[in-house]
């Protein structure tokens, strides 16, 4: 079955023709309507910036743990030695695997300190 093609600009025309009229016909029956002061708009206001949070310093230590991942024993990064030790006498001692890994801990804050006026 053949249907007749619809023009579309021709039917956005007339559609809008009709909106027009009646936006008009609003316009007469509302001659003497006083609009409304148009409100000044505040300036906006200025954002406050935030200083950044420096990251906390941290202090790498050697960690022994177990296969559970619990840490066992906790040595100074430059102890690696003892760290190696404390893990090949652990595993001898409790026939179970124990590990060695990199802990990284926030450094504590150092108090500050006052000058001494002369």
């Amino acid at each position: 079955m053949a249907r007749r093609v619809l023009n579309r600009r021709e039917l956005r025309k007339t559609a809008d023709q009709a909106e027009q009229q009646a936006q008009e016909k609003k316009r007469a029956a509302d001659p003497g309507s006083p609009k409304k002061a148009a409100k000044e708009k505040a300036p906006p206001k200025a954002k406050k910036t935030r200083k950044k949070k420096e990251p906390p310093r941290m202090c790498a230590r050697w960690g022994v743990f177990d296969a559970a991942m619990r840490q066992v024993a906790i040595f100074d990064y430059n102890q690696r030695a003892a760290a190696d030790q404390k893990v090949a006498d652990l595993a001898a001692k409790k026939n179970a695997i124990f590990f060695l890994q990199i802990v990284k801990e926030p450094m504590p804050e150092p108090p500050p300190v006052e000058e001494v006026q002369a």
